[in-house]
């Protein structure tokens, strides 16, 4: 028996609630008539590079284009070419709005593109550094072994805009008293295998040396254009900018404002960071920087130019799945600091305390709740402006669990519909405009699960491909798959009982996969076919996995209350290496996950740990006794926000030397002994969180004293 309750207004609001506003260029903007036009100056970008050394020099931007599609809300046409001049000069290239490439060759061209460029991001490489050195390259025959043997040599350089090749070198020999021809007069060459090539041809004839790019070096060999140890390093330049991403002034500062957003997001994207052959994805301008280059090429560094507007929210991003919209806590925007008395903009009562997340976009809030005798589950739909009812689903989930039987699985929104699930297995897909019930399965019965709930069923349904990937926990379907249009199974993998944490979606290995945890480990599975690919079995078993993994640059973070944290590589065959890469055992969360920001993980096992996103060495650890097992964890670039005892807001500082509490606010000071155990949702700048007996919206950018 299933029943509906639609509140009034629901008829009136369903005609236009789900229209999609979609960022725009403002019309008086040359941007707003054409397409947004990326150009690609990346050496290592795929189409400018050769395949020669695997996973190296192969980036693929069409994947970045498609992210930054979905910020701008317009397709994105990608130039791929060695010089802005070049990517002008295509028939398909009229313009340029974005800039990728080496930061010194971008800025030397910026009069091309008609205006000024500005820098927003720069992108790291496969070991996290943004930077490029210059090599002093001899034969390997040569005598000289320093940089003061070069006195006297014959050195080519490379072009005057590569100041890796150029600047930067001719810096360094000054520096070290070594006498250098004026600019002018400097021998140069265009490629760095032009310059290699001519000292080898040389031989004993010539005392030469030339400088090629630090990320070149492996495609010199790589590729075949030089022997293997025909040439060695005897110096290296100071490191200069490499990759940076620039707008021009065709791009509006609002729109500018988005596209950084979007790139500093790219963190957040496994695939993403896979595809651009990157550790961290993009990163901000730091003050050195700023400092030696400033972010426009022809005026003095101007924060307030582009940043005027940074430290306001993004336009509401749907919130629609368990820990963040990829799983991971990331998020687009978080506030400098926290008002004391933020903006409550309405606060509705719950009949129950929830141990589910909340989903919402800019027009619903969804979670679930009891009927006033907890024989229902209650799936409620609120007016994101107002919190007024619009829907409610009941259907009847009849037991006993530990810590009450509501809900735990947080819903997922996609598009017009939401995917609901209670604690008992019951399975529901409803229209998020009128919460019709579009197919209903209990997945216990349907695949015949056998062992107790005991806290019943917690993993969110993960989307992929149009299948909700589902976690019976039965003998036959350990992991399963259903047909999100019709709930139909599409298959099955055995294997033992169930676990409490969600399943993500990775890329490791070079393979797209699951990952999800089951009684006794964790695992990787097939998407498409089921096939499970590779099981990880705990050093101690008896953990009851509940913390959901982290995709930490191309390894995998698992944490525990038994196990610590365990950090783990891939092989090619996207199997992973059962031998961790580094454990920090003082870290035992019992539910918390674990979010990944500036090279550094954070998760809370009563109190803070901050710990090296590539070591798991500790950073620091704060807030002893001040946290819940459960608390969440949201963060951007430079904040984390989470919830503290008393359902306290905490914004911290993660990239801090210590534990820092930048500002903190109580949201529920009329009741102090509030619990939360499901994630709140952000939507721009409104945080739907949820305490023991009400649910409120406040605004994080907006201060209701004024």
């Amino acid at each position: 028996m299933l029943m509906i309750r639609l509140a009034s207004t629901v008829v009136a609001a369903t005609l236009g609630m789900f229209a999609i506003a979609t960022p725009s260029f403002a019309d008086d903007s040359a941007a707003s008539a054409a397409p947004f036009s990326l150009v690609v100056m990346d050496p290592l970008a795929a189409p400018l590079s050769c395949p020669c050394v695997e996973g190296y020099a192969q980036r693929k931007y069409e994947v970045l284009a498609k992210h930054l599609e979905e910020t701008l809300g317009q397709p994105v046409q990608v130039t791929f070419a060695e010089s802005l001049e070049k990517a002008l000069a295509k028939d398909s290239c009229d313009h340029a709005d974005l800039v990728i490439g080496k930061d010194s060759v971008v800025r030397a061209e910026a009069g091309v593109v008609g205006g000024r460029v500005t820098a927003v991001a720069r992108l790291t490489d496969q070991q996290g550094a943004a930077t490029q050195t210059g090599l002093f390259v001899v034969r390997s025959a040569d005598s000289a072994k320093t940089l003061a043997d070069l006195s006297g040599y014959r050195i080519l350089y490379g072009p005057p805009e590569c100041e890796e090749k150029f600047g930067a070198p001719r810096a360094l020999l000054t520096e070290s008293g070594i006498t250098v021809t004026p600019a002018e007069q400097a021998e140069t060459t265009s490629a760095c295998s032009d310059g290699a090539c001519k000292i080898i041809e040389w031989g004993e004839s010539q005392q030469a040396a030339a400088v090629i790019s630090s990320y070149a070096a492996p495609l010199l060999e790589g590729c075949g254009t030089i022997d293997k140890g025909d040439l060695r390093v005897v110096a290296e330049s100071a490191p200069v900018p490499f990759i940076t991403a620039f707008v021009t002034d065709r791009v509006p500062k609002d729109v500018a404002v988005m596209l950084r957003s979007a790139l500093l997001d790219a963190a957040a994207y496994p695939e993403l960071l896979m595809a651009l052959e990157s550790m961290q994805g993009f990163v901000d301008l730091d003050d050195d920087y700023l400092r030696d280059y400033g972010r426009r090429t022809e005026a003095k560094p101007n924060a307030e130019e582009l940043e005027e507007t940074s430290a306001a929210p993004p336009d509401a991003a749907a919130w629609g799945d368990f820990h963040g919209p990829n799983r991971n806590g990331r998020v687009a925007w978080l506030p400098a600091e926290l008002f004391a008395k933020p903006e409550v903009i309405w606060q509705t009562p719950l009949l129950f305390p929830g141990m589910g997340g909340v989903a919402a976009n800019d027009r619903v809030v969804l979670f679930g709740d009891r009927d006033p005798t907890n024989n229902l589950d209650a799936w409620r739909c609120l007016d994101a402006a107002d919190g007024s009812e619009l829907w409610t689903v009941e259907t009847p989930a009849l037991g006993k669990l530990d810590y009450d039987n509501q809900p735990r699985a947080t819903p997922v929104i996609d598009g017009n519909r939401a995917f609901l699930l209670g604690a008992f297995g019951d399975l529901l897909a409803v229209d998020l405009a009128t919460g019709d019930v579009l197919w209903q399965v209990n997945l216990r019965q349907t695949f015949g699960a056998e062992v107790d709930l005991v806290w019943g069923i917690c993993a969110t349904p993960l989307l992929v491909d149009g299948a909700l990937i589902v976690t019976p926990g039965a003998p036959d379907a350990s992991l399963a798959a259903l047909d999100a249009e019709t709930g139909q199974p599409l298959w099955q993998s055995p294997g033992p009982a169930h676990a409490y944490a969600s399943p993500v979606l990775a890329t490791l290995g070079g393979r797209r996969q699951i990952v999800a945890c089951d009684r006794e480990g964790l695992g990787g599975w097939d998407p498409a076919t089921g096939q499970r690919l590779w099981t990880l079995t705990p050093p101690t078993s008896g953990g009851f996995n509940v913390p959901t993994p982290l995709v930490v640059g191309d390894q995998l973070l698992i944490v525990g209350e038994i196990n610590g944290a365990r950090l783990h590589r891939f092989g090619d065959d996207g199997v992973i290496d059962p031998n961790p890469t580094a454990i920090y055992r003082k870290l035992k969360p019992d539910m918390s996950s674990p979010v990944a920001v500036g090279g550094r993980v954070l998760c809370c096992s009563d109190q803070i740990y901050c710990l090296d996103a590539a070591t798991l060495a500790e950073v620091w650890i704060g807030g002893r006794r001040d946290f819940p097992s459960d608390a969440p964890l949201l963060a951007t670039k430079d904040r984390v926000l989470t919830v503290a005892k008393g359902g306290e807001l905490l914004l911290l500082d993660p990239l801090a030397k210590k534990f820092t509490v930048v500002s903190r606010l109580m949201p529920f000071a009329d009741a102090p002994d509030v619990q939360l155990f499901g994630c709140p949702a952000l939507v721009g700048d409104k945080l739907y969180l949820r305490g023991t007996d009400s649910l409120v919206c406040l605004s994080l950018a907006t201060n209701a004293s004024g």
